[in-house]
């Protein structure tokens, strides 16, 4: 019998909000970075992108350094994602989880 495996959410889940989101803590002004984290395949071998756990999106609005984490409706933060939360936040960074353009928007306000 094989392990149960946890269902992680799609790309196209999170993808709704992500990007959309990014392009518009852009519009508005806000010097915004799209994060990839994990490792993708590339000719000989793999190449590590962020570590893992690390947020969605970085913003600075006002002076402020805010890392976004964007989820589906029902999606969880996974262990990773909760030790890079804390970190960040031990740092005196804005760490918010939104399962929404607007709940992002609010986040940089």
């Amino acid at each position: 019998m094989r392990p149960r495996m946890e269902r992680l959410p799609s790309m196209s889940e999170t993808s709704e909000i992500t990007g959309p989101l990014v392009k518009m803590l852009r519009q508005m002004g806000i010097f915004t970075l799209r994060l990839n984290s994990g490792k993708v395949k590339v000719r000989g071998g793999w190449m590590q992108l962020c570590q893992e756990g690390t947020a969605d999106i970085l913003c600075f609005p006002r002076r402020r350094v805010v890392w976004i984490e964007t989820k589906a409706l029902k999606g969880a933060l996974r262990q990773k994602q909760c030790e890079f939360r804390d970190v960040v936040t031990s740092l005196g960074h804005e760490y918010h989880e939104v399962r929404s353009i607007d709940e992002g928007i609010a986040a940089v306000r």
